[in-house]
């Protein structure tokens, strides 16, 4: 039972950062599922693919993705000015991210 509070726990948090950083542009769930812009894919269609894991975790050197995302201790992908506010991200939130969207991909 720990380690399923534990999960819990990740995946609300990968929840929360996704509120902050992606649903500005995404439908991350329920939450926005109203929101979002009409060019940008919803997490619950990107977990539908086969490479979705890999996709979320690589999100960052993903068009547009480099323009206004920082991730520390990689080199700037782009020397576009940022045409959003731009953001730093760790690693380890990526992969919370990467957890809640996974937990759509099984609620569906």
């Amino acid at each position: 039972m720990p380690f399923t509070v534990f999960a819990d726990s990740q995946i609300e948090r990968g929840f929360e950062l996704a509120r902050q950083y992606c649903s500005r542009c995404h439908v991350i769930g329920d939450y926005n599922r109203m929101g979002g812009i009409g060019n940008s894919p919803s997490f619950t269609w990107m977990v539908k693919s086969a490479d979705w894991r890999e996709r979320f975790q690589t999100f960052y050197a993903r068009r547009p993705h480099p323009v206004f995302v920082r991730v520390p201790g990689y080199a700037r992908w782009s020397n576009v000015e940022p045409y959003y506010p731009p953001f730093e991200i760790l690693l380890s939130e990526i992969d919370l991210i990467t957890e809640y969207a996974g937990s759509l991909q099984t609620a569906n």
